[in-house]
């Protein structure tokens, strides 16, 4: 799988984990221009707290760790982070706002700021094309490695993804990257980004859970010209690349039996077909019910009455066979004309156990 242009990266384990892959990097041969898209949750990592501050600037680097969600872990947590992006930029010879920082993990425990020092000569000694060990460097719970890969021409669009439980992302616990080397101004890529991700990454729910640390970052090395004639077939790679990742997020959700799309139609505005998505999707009844293959579309009724959108008897719900590994769900709220998807999951015995022993 070929990496877009003017850009390297490395995965190696450095003691976060003991003994799986827990440090990855993007490297940019020449600095790139990014946009990005932070959780919402009011307690953020300290990850999320320094790379809002250095998102504007030109990206030389990013630094991703594994294993430790670099959150409320103690008083010095924020300076230690400092410290390990300073390290870094002092080894590529940029300043600490050429360098964002992603961190997923326990929150409450300490990161290690000195293995992960100790290590950027490794980290930086083991650049290449090669994507699957980055890959594999970003994963927790998941049980699979999320790539997905798009070609607008001479274009690459190439992203990587983790997540599998606490997600239900506002900006899960989910980490999004995605390269290209189109040649695109940052404010056309802010614009069709903030479209994309709504589609993708906030339209999906396994566990109605905001990580502290959910991030998504789009660079783009601008090493390829791109025509004005094929802005719009950029803007849909892009946008296939984010909603096969945050496809695969839910697929793979903790416990996750059932992938479930929710197609919200007839409702009043797009953000009212949204919200009646989200409200289906967090439903815990609703989810346990299609666990059970059991279609009491009544916990529909009362999940959308509890959001607010009220609905008379002549609302349509038709459904897949519940029996499915894959099931599409069709809610015509009948209030209008306007519509939305939705990616949701069952809720399992699987999921309750692997959280209640995760540590």
């Amino acid at each position: 799988m070929n990496l877009p242009q003017g850009f390297l990266l490395s995965g190696i384990h450095c003691g976060i984990k003991r003994r799986k892959p827990d440090l990855g990097l993007i490297y940019s041969k020449d600095s790139c221009c990014a946009v990005g898209f932070f959780t919402t949750n009011v307690n953020p990592s300290y990850s999320v707290t320094v790379s809002k501050k250095n998102i504007n600037n030109p990206i030389k680097a990013v630094l991703v760790n594994s294993g430790n969600a670099n959150c409320f872990s103690h008083t010095k947590g924020l300076k230690d982070t400092e410290q390990i992006i300073g390290s870094l930029a002092k080894k590529l010879r940029v300043q600490k706002k050429n360098i964002l920082f992603a961190s997923t993990g326990v929150i409450g425990k300490n990161l290690p700021r000195n293995k992960i020092i100790k290590s950027f000569g490794h980290l930086l000694n083991g650049l290449e094309t090669d994507v699957y060990k980055f890959a594999s460097s970003i994963l927790t719970t998941d049980t699979a490695k999320k790539i997905s890969l798009r070609e607008v021409g001479p274009v690459r669009i190439l992203g990587f993804a983790k997540g599998a439980g606490m997600i239900c992302p506002r900006m899960a616990t989910m980490l999004g990257f995605v390269l290209t080397d189109a040649k695109v101004s940052r404010s056309f890529l802010k614009q069709i980004a903030k479209e994309v991700i709504e589609e993708s990454f906030n339209s999906i729910s396994v566990d109605g859970c905001t990580s502290t640390n959910d991030t998504v970052f789009i660079l783009s090395s601008g090493k390829v010209a791109l025509k004005k004639t094929q802005l719009n077939a950029f803007k849909r790679g892009l946008k296939e690349v984010c909603l096969e990742l945050a496809k695969m997020i839910v697929k793979d959700g903790e416990g996750v039996t059932k992938f479930i799309e929710l197609k919200i139609q007839g409702a009043k505005t797009s953000q009212e077909a949204k919200q009646a998505g989200l409200a289906l999707a967090n439903s815990v009844l609703f989810k346990c019910a299609l666990y059970g293959e059991d279609a009491n579309w009544g916990r529909i009724i009362a999940a959308l009455g509890q959001a607010g959108i009220k609905v008379n008897e002549n609302i349509c719900i038709k459904a897949t066979s519940l029996k499915r590994r894959e099931i599409v769900i069709t809610v015509d709220l009948k209030r209008g004309k306007a519509s939305w998807n939705f990616y949701t999951s069952d809720l399992t015995p699987q999921y309750v156990k692997l959280n209640a022993e995760y540590s």
